[in-house]
This record gives structure tokens, sequence and C-alpha cells, in this order.
């Protein structure tokens, strides 16, 4: 037998040799000299036989930074075997590439048990190590889809709209178990078409935007995907170990992150929702989902996670609370003042001569046309989601219809009412849903500007159209609500006034506006009122 410092006998040789799986390589001596390499272990170099007797680290330098030379030094130097599935950075067509491989550094002993030389077996995982984090993805993002179907079945008739846009991912989750089921057939066959396909499965997994980390045993993060560097415009480096915590927001930091050790102590799943800051400082909730991982032996190898933005589904889950809570609010306050009218009514019944009677009559109607007003507003946003609302049209004269409906805010003497323009001017058009926005903003203006003083009606047309304009010089509104103004819900509600209403109204002005062909919008600033305006066709010859 030769010394295990230089070279192997045949026989030696020979019994390294039969215990070698596809690429194989044996080394000898604490600087780990290559003393014999397979074409395929070459091949995962990128390297020619010229490398053989050079340590590998000379020969290999690439492996340099990674932990295989150490481990290959603490089998030689303990005589224990050692074998895992990592991830390497070698050549390939002379490029540096990250790639996964399952090896095994064998020691060989001598009748004295002392370690002579190394057996290294490796194979290319990578296909399948890839393909398992792929159906991992696909498998998080199904879920994320099920909790919003189920947000979206709560939200009533307020989220309907959201219907195509399930289908849509629905369709894409389709086609994503498609391509993973294809995937998961080409990795037992090892057919050629493999890469194609993964590239495929990758760059739709890649499109659907899922933030992917991997955490060690130790609970470091050890990897982040391209899209969490891209999503919070950190550098990797930045982010791992615990470097990651630093872009959660400070309100969820300690939670998650408490949350996150603790499942390092049970090596069970966890999962967790936190706010995360993107490239321009804006917080996104985030829905992690994490499974644990194991070594090749079972021994805990650590966490990887996915991460869904949740921003949406938090934002429909609050505006669907605070739709509760404006309704039954709004709704509560006309049905007390009711109750109340109804019960001092029930009192003076045998007096009907009673001067408190006729007052109590109208506080119950103005009571009644409140609660009217409201359900009205419920059931014309639900017609206008299922498109149930047909247009009657007919010809009016439109300074007509402003005048009736100025009417009632004239008598209280409030505001001064004014209109001008062409006030013979004939549409064809709606006249009860006209009525209805014309109304809706004329009560705006006198709730929002209640020392306007005066509120202007301005008829306007040209080319086939009309424009009105309500002008009031109230208080304004501030640039950040304005794009808000025609969601359904949104109410603006500035300090020193008490917003009523459910949020519904300028909405369903919106619609109906649309529905006639015409368009609707608002010029306001800070300090110098409001305009809001809307068009339709004249329809009339």
């Amino acid at each position: 037998m030769l010394s295990s410092t230089t070279s192997l006998s045949n026989d030696e040789l020979l019994q390294v040799l039969s215990l070698s799986k596809d690429a194989t390589a044996i080394y000898t001596g604490h600087d780990i000299k290559i003393l014999f390499a397979n074409d395929a272990m070459l091949a995962f170099w990128g390297k020619d036989r010229s490398i053989i007797g050079q340590s590998l680290i000379k020969a290999v330098p690439e492996l340099e930074g990674q932990p295989f030379f150490k481990m290959l030094q603490d089998v030689y130097t303990t005589g224990v075997t050692y074998a895992d599935v990592l991830p390497a950075q070698t050549l390939r067509d002379g490029t540096l590439q990250t790639r996964y491989y399952d090896f095994e550094y064998r020691a060989i002993k001598n009748a004295e048990g002392k370690t002579y030389c190394i057996l290294h077996a490796a194979s290319d995982v990578t296909e399948v190590v890839l393909g398992k984090e792929a159906m991992e993805r696909a498998r998080e993002q199904q879920e994320a889809l099920e909790r919003e179907q189920a947000l979206n079945e709560e939200l009533m008739s307020s989220i309907e709209e959201l219907t195509s846009t399930n289908e849509e991912l629905q369709l894409t989750q389709q086609e994503l178990n498609r391509l993973n089921f294809e995937l998961e057939d080409r990795v037992a066959t090892r057919t050629a078409d493999l890469q194609e396909s993964e590239a495929r499965f990758r760059a739709m997994a890649e499109s659907s935007g899922i933030l992917i980390a991997v955490g060690d045993e130790s609970s470091n993060a050890t990897y982040f995907s391209n899209a969490w560097t891209d999503f919070t415009g950190a550098k990797p480096e930045d982010l791992l170990a615990f470097g990651w915590a630093n872009y959660i927001h400070p309100d969820d930091r300690e939670r998650y992150v408490n949350n996150y050790l603790s499942a390092f102590k049970t090596q069970e799943p966890f999962s967790g929702e936190f706010r995360v800051s993107d490239t321009s400082g804006s917080h996104h909730w985030m829905l992690a989902k994490a499974h644990p991982r194991y070594k090749p032996d079972g021994a805990f190898a650590g966490y990887i996670c996915t991460c869904v933005d949740i921003t949406e589904q938090k934002e429909l889950e609050q505006r669907k609370d605070d739709f509760i809570t404006i309704a039954s609010h709004e709704l509560k306050t006309p049905l007390t003042s009711l109750k109340v009218s109804l019960q001092l009514m029930d009192k003076i019944k045998h007096d009907p001569s009673n001067a408190m009677m006729p007052k109590l009559i109208m506080q119950a109607r103005k009571s009644i046309q409140r609660v009217s007003a409201l359900v009205d507003d419920l059931l014309s946003t639900r017609k206008l989601q299922q498109g149930q609302i047909q247009l009657n049209k007919a010809k009016f004269i439109l300074s007509q219809l402003l005048n009736s409906c100025a009417n009632p805010i004239a008598i209280t003497g409030s505001h001064k009412i004014s209109i001008t323009g062409n006030l013979e001017l004939e549409i064809f058009a709606d006249e009860h849903q006209v009525d209805q926005v014309i109304t809706n903003l004329l009560s705006n203006a006198v709730k929002y500007a209640p020392h306007s003083g005066e509120i202007r009606l301005e008829i306007q047309d040209s080319e086939g159209m009309v424009k009105v304009s309500v002008v009031d010089k109230g208080p304004g509104i501030a640039p950040d609500k304005i794009p808000h103004l025609f969601e359904r819900y949104f109410r603006v509600d500035e300090s020193g006034f008490h917003a009523t209403g459910l949020g519904l109204g300028l909405y369903i002005s919106a619609e109906i506006i649309k529905r006639h062909g015409g368009e609707i919008g608002v010029i306001s600033e800070l300090g110098s009122g409001s305009t809001f305006w809307f068009t339709l066709p004249l329809g009339v010859d």
C-alpha cells in the first residue's frame, strides 16, 4: 500500500472506485490533493485533467469562501463521513453558476483506522430541488387565493367587482398547477426537456410577485429571492441574518420576530402577518408562510418562507368594518329619533290638539325619510353593481330640474342658490336619476360648506354636450382626498364637520353619469371652495 500523502496502490484505488456513484473524485492529505476525478466531476468543476495532483482549493478557486474545502479537511482529520444536499458555485460553460448537489465525503481508512484518502461522490439535483421549491410556492399561492376568496364572500355586494379578478387568479393558479404536474413528471423521467419546463415555471412564479426567503437551523436568514430585493430596494447582504427585521414596520417587528424565533423551538410550520416598507417607503401588508426543511439524515435544517402581498385584502377588511360601523350609526340615529317621537305621540294621542303633535309628526317624517334615503342608497348601489338600473330617458328643461332640486335648500334660508347659463336648454336623459345626482351634489355643498352663503348652479352647452357645475365657497378639499371622492364608501370627514351618510352618494352619482355616457369630476383647492361638475349628451336634435 502506498503512502497516504503520495499515491494509492492499484488495489486501494480499485477499492475506492468501486464505491463511487455518478461524479467521483479522490483526495488525500490535509491540503486535499486531487488524486483522481472522473469526467463527470471535471464537468461539474468546469476543469480538465491538468488539475490532477493539485490541491482542490487551488485547482478550483471558485470554491474559495464556500464550505466544501473546510468540510473535506474535517473529514480527513476526523475520519467521519459527511453527506448533504447543498448549493455550490462552479464554472459551467465558462460562467459561474449556482447549482444544488447531493454529495458524500467518505473517509477511506487503512488497517490502523487512519484516513488515507477521501472518496467524493456527487450528483446534480438542481432540477429536483428547484422543482420542490416551485411546488411549495404554488401551494402557498393557492392558500393565499383561498384566503382572498373567503374574504370576498364576507364583503357582501360591496366587493362583487372583484369576481373577475378572482377568476383571473384561478386561471393563473390552474396554469401553475398544470406546469407543476408537468414538472413532476419530467423530474421522475429525467427527460431532456426538463430545463425548458422549469424555465417556464420559474418565469410564471417570478411574475406572481411571491417573495421567498430561507433560514438555517440557527434562525439566521441565509437567502432571499430577487423579488425581496426588488421590493425593498435592499442589498441581499443587508437582508441576511436578521437584517430583514429592519424593513418590518416598528409596530409589527417584535411580534413577528418573536413568532419567527418561537417556531425554531418547535420546528413546526408557522405563519404571520406584518407590514414591510417598499422602495418608496410605503408599507405593504404581507402574509408569510414558513415550512421546516430537513437534511438527508432527517436533521432540522431551518425554514423556507414565502410572502404574499395582502395589502388590498387588509384595506378591504378595514373598509368593510368601517362601512358596517358607519351604516349601524347612520341607521341608528334616525331610528332612535323615530322611536322617541312615536313614544311621545303615544302619550298624547288622546289630545290631538296638543301643540307638540305636529312637531312630533314632522320629526317622525324626517326620520323615516332619512332611513328611506339610506336604504335607497344601499339598494341603488346593489342595482348598479348588478346592472339592474335602466335609463328611462325623456325630454325636459334642465334649468327647471335644477330649480326643483334647489327649492328645498332655498326654503331653509341657509344658502342662497343661483342658476345661470342656458336656462332654456332641453336635454334627453333619465330625469329621475339626473335629479338624484344634482340633489346629492347640492346636499354635499350644504353639508361641507355650511358657511358658504351662496351656491351657484351653472349650465354650459357645447358641441352636443351640457356641463352642469355646482360651485360653493366652502373650505375646499385636501388634494390627497380628491382622487378617492367617487369611490364606494369614501367619506370626507374634515375637522370641525360631522360627516353623515354611507359614503355612497358620489359613487352612485358617478355611475349614473357614466351610464348616460357623460363624465363627472371636481375642482377644489383648500380655502378656495369646490366645484363639482358633470357632463351629459344633449341627445336632442
